[in-house]
């Protein structure tokens, strides 16, 4: 049985957790599976989003596949750990947006995985934690790093160190995830964000993402010189153009990504 299900909708990419015997548990081979359709998708000029979600409703991810990782040495599950590392990297660095369409529960490196995202939708019944604090480490796919820029370092360390459950609700009270919304409405919810997306012209999308990843740590100077050596560029795009003489002619911009 594949692991990844990958199949188009419209501009989406989406890509579907396919181990439901395991609770959608990341292994090795899918994270490296996930990592490579994400680097491909950048090639790919008719896409433009990218929708992760889990086979089912049980489970968007219960994290890395503890199954897999029993039998490791220490240093086969540190490698094991840099391969959702490396994938949540990639998230981050793709020029493409990425949305989380969270369907049950979703902890630890799935959590992870989730708040690499840039959007992220959930179902009324799904639950988020880090299961990892009880079991002697803490999440190492980047998730301290990431959530405290998040929903904050004061409320970050509250959901770490207390290794509390959080429903769909508390979620959302957090900012960790943006909609609660029925399991039948999930991928619709998901894909209505898509919607919005290919509103945009997709080199201004990617500088608009780089330009706040890059800047989120910086100084204020600092971040507004990063941000316009990346908008600058944007000026002599003919996406830009075409944007422009659309607005005029009141129709609908066709963007190239040019």
């Amino acid at each position: 049985m594949n692991s990844l299900i990958q199949n188009k909708s419209g501009s989406a990419l989406v890509l579907t957790i396919n181990r439901p015997e395991v609770m959608n548990a990341i292994s090795g081979q899918l994270a490296q599976d996930l990592h490579s359709s994400i680097l491909s998708a950048e090639n790919d000029k008719s896409i433009r989003a990218i929708v992760i979600t889990g086979i089912g409703d049980r489970a968007f991810s219960t994290g890395m596949d503890l199954k897999e990782r029993r039998s490791m040495d220490s240093d086969q599950k540190w490698a094991q750990s840099r391969l959702l590392f490396d994938l949540n990297t990639a998230i981050r660095n793709s020029t493409l947006p990425v949305i989380a369409a969270i369907n049950g529960w979703c902890l630890g490196g799935g959590l992870e995985l989730a708040i690499y995202c840039d959007l992220r939708v959930a179902s009324d019944h799904s639950r988020f934690g880090w299961p990892e604090m009880t079991l002697g480490g803490y999440p190492s796919g980047g998730g301290a790093v990431m959530l405290p820029r998040i929903i904050g370092e004061a409320r970050a360390k509250e959901f770490f160190f207390t290794a509390q459950k959080l429903n769909a609700q508390d979620a959302l009270k957090l900012g960790l995830i943006h909609q609660i919304v029925s399991s039948d409405h999930l991928m619709s919810a998901a894909l209505e964000y898509v919607s919005g997306i290919e509103l945009t012209s997709p080199l201004g999308l990617a500088g608009l993402k780089k330009s706040m990843n890059s800047g989120i740590d910086l100084p204020y100077d600092e971040a507004v010189r990063v941000d316009q050596a990346i908008r600058r560029p944007l000026e002599s795009t003919e996406d830009y153009q075409e944007g422009i003489l659309a607005h005029f002619e009141k129709r609908r911009p066709i963007f190239q990504g040019k």
